[in-house]
């Protein structure tokens, strides 16, 4: 295991607007074991969230709307850092790095919705930063389940560690 106060858990778009898009429900549930798991080990958990610019998109362009608004188990809470994106990869939140290197971590985790699109793009761009990336693969799901293996087999290809066991049992 990484060493803890080092490792942040980066979890990806529980919207439930995202979460529909997703092959998998059921990767919300385990996700949510990884972050108690994280949590109880003193990580960083930092809640992702998109938001449109387009007005013309109230459900998704409202900070404060339905679209907006996290899966309710998987809701930040106290300590946790909320990053908001504006286009498909959280990263394009410059903020986010600031933070975690002010933290001083090195390891991310990934989990989220979808594999194919916003954690492939995590994760890939954390690696592109230096980061030691794991995607914790149960606590993802992609837009179909081929997709998400396939994601998962292009990322593994590029250097980030797939782990298909967090997560996997209660």
């Amino acid at each position: 295991m990484k060493q803890v106060n080092s490792t942040a858990l980066l979890e990806i778009d529980f919207q439930p607007w995202v979460i529909e898009l997703g092959h998998d429900l059921d990767a919300v549930l385990r996700a949510k074991r990884i972050r108690e798991r994280f949590r109880r080990e003193g990580a960083l958990v930092v809640c992702t969230r998109y938001l449109s610019r387009d007005a013309d998109d109230p459900m998704r362009s409202d900070p404060k709307g339905e679209g907006a608004r996290f899966h309710f188990s998987m809701e930040p809470q106290a300590g946790d850092l909320v990053a908001t994106k504006f286009d498909r990869d959280i990263w394009s939140n410059l903020d986010l790095d600031v933070q975690l290197r002010l933290r001083k971590i090195s390891d991310i985790v990934v989990t989220g919705f979808v594999t194919d699109f916003g954690v492939d793009l995590a994760a890939r761009t954390a690696l592109q930063l230096g980061y030691r990336v794991t995607v914790g693969a149960t606590g993802c799901a992609g837009t179909t389940a081929s997709a998400h293996h396939t994601a998962l087999d292009s990322m593994s290809k590029a250097g980030i560690f797939i782990d298909e066991q967090v997560g996997a049992n209660p």
